[in-house]
């Protein structure tokens, strides 16, 4: 048989988002931006992917990184524990407005969430429900790209090509005011969407269902939508009534991101009983993520099973805990939950002036958690024909203008609909706020002129 030619292209070899396309190539970072090689500054307002939440060149962090890494690079967490972690763990149980039991860290997001459902799934094997392993959550969500993840996430354009793989899993519609599955406006609203779920729990069988997951504001797949304020205490009563956990998706939102409070269930009067986390956490300079179980779930493990054994090698990692160690120091030192609430406010009002463009049809938020969503026809909701993809001329436009955004489409039920999420660093200022809105002012401007000429 003749060997197989290959045939190389100039392409670079990075397997990136697009390979038809090059990405300009990013050598340095200030604070709230970002510089590519060519000299060009970018505002970075959506933190990467809502992650480096403490902009770049944080000297306190990356010290506190080089300095563990010396003393003691990696240990294995089947073999040993560490100060770092220990004292990551302890820090971390007390953020929440009730402590919580216990936490387990990972490196992603996708990892976390997975490792919510486990310890969903142990906490009733050691309670005698061995039938409990179902996993309840939204369409129009998304919980990470590994396979379960992925199965429990409800955001339609990540699942189709790995379809084939995925669990069959069971979702009940999103709480998305602004385009309610149920024909509500808030004035009419029973909370259909959070009644939804004791519909799933009966029908499927309460013995069966081990959690429900939720993320408390929507990342990328609904840009920041709210819910209604007693969204999540109906959803607590229901899960309380059928002796299912709540899992709080807090990869995106949590590390301060919504202002006010570390993590956004503190805003709602429902506590959760896992709360998956990352993103943010690390805040870029390490990839750290986890979980945090409630007392209650923590000493029935413990007093079962005894054991958690999901092992990941490099969970627990000494450098990525001092890191963790090290953000949430900057944090408590700049008072950015604190920051982030008042900039939120100011960002919020200077981006509701935008809907004065006939693209943008809603402007939601929390805290320095935003989003746009863009319409063909204000007064009927209208989304753009998909293939137009208009969320990614908005993000061009914005680069054009050296600010980058996080686009994302498929919101009416996931095909059609346009979006763009926007989170800057937690420390940026009111000045530079004003900059991020003018240069989306323009490129609004710019689309809409485009799309005028089709």
């Amino acid at each position: 048989m003749p060997a197989r030619r290959v045939i190389m292209s100039n392409r670079q070899r990075l397997i990136n988002l697009r390979l038809q396309k090059s990405f300009p190539v990013a050598v340095k970072g200030e604070g709230i931006y970002i510089y590519d090689s060519e000299g060009r500054r970018y505002l970075d307002g959506c933190s990467g992917a809502l992650v480096a939440n403490f902009g770049h060149g944080v000297g306190e962090i990356a010290r506190a990184m080089a300095s563990q890494a010396e003393t003691l690079p990696f240990v294995y967490r089947n073999h040993f524990s560490s100060p770092a972690a220990e004292a990551l763990a302890d820090r971390f149980c007390s953020l929440t407005r009730e402590p919580m039991g216990g936490a387990y860290f990972t490196n992603s997001g996708s990892e976390a969430t997975e490792t919510a459902v486990k310890l969903a799934r142990v906490h009733h094997l050691a309670s005698g429900e061995n039938a409990r392993y179902k996993i309840i959550s939204r369409w129009q969500s998304y919980h990470g790209i590994t396979m379960g993840a992925l199965s429990w996430s409800g955001l339609t354009s990540r699942r189709i090509a790995y379809q084939p793989y995925l669990k069959d899993c069971v979702h009940i519609p999103p709480a998305y005011c602004y385009r309610c599955w149920f024909g509500c406006t808030p004035d009419s609203c029973g909370l259909e969407c959070a009644h939804a779920l004791e519909n799933a729990i009966l029908t499927e069988g309460p013995d069966t269902v081990a959690a429900f997951m939720a993320e408390p504001v929507v990342g990328a797949a609904l840009a920041a939508a709210l819910p209604p304020d007693e969204y999540f205490q109906v959803i607590r009563e229901i899960c309380d009534r059928h002796g299912v956990l709540y899992i709080a998706e807090e990869v995106m939102t949590g590390a301060g991101r919504t202002g006010g409070k570390f993590f956004a269930s503190d805003h709602f009067p429902a506590q959760p009983d896992i709360i998956a986390f990352g993103k943010g956490v690390g805040g870029g300079y390490y990839p750290l993520a986890g979980a945090l179980v409630s007392p209650d779930v923590f000493e029935t493990i413990a007093s079962g099973p005894g054991s958690f054994a999901a092992s990941q090698s490099h969970s627990g990692h000494p450098v990525g805990m001092a890191a963790g160690l090290a953000v949430l120091d900057y944090m408590d030192e700049h008072h950015l939950l604190d920051h982030a609430q008042q900039m939120g406010q100011y960002l919020g009002l200077r981006l509701k002036e935008l809907l004065a463009h006939p693209l943008v049809g809603d402007v939601r938020g929390k805290g320095l958690m935003w989003g746009l969503e863009f319409v063909r026809d204000k007064a009927s909701k209208a989304t753009f024909d998909p293939a137009r993809q208009v969320h990614l001329s908005v993000y061009e436009a914005a680069r054009k203008k050296s600010l980058i955004l996080l686009p994302s489409g498929g919101c009416d039920r996931g095909s059609a609909g346009d979006m763009a999420l926007i989170g800057p660093p937690l420390i940026i200022t009111q000045s530079q706020i004003d900059e991020l809105v003018g240069a989306l002012d323009e490129a609004l401007s710019n689309v809409e002129r485009e799309l005028s000429t089709l």
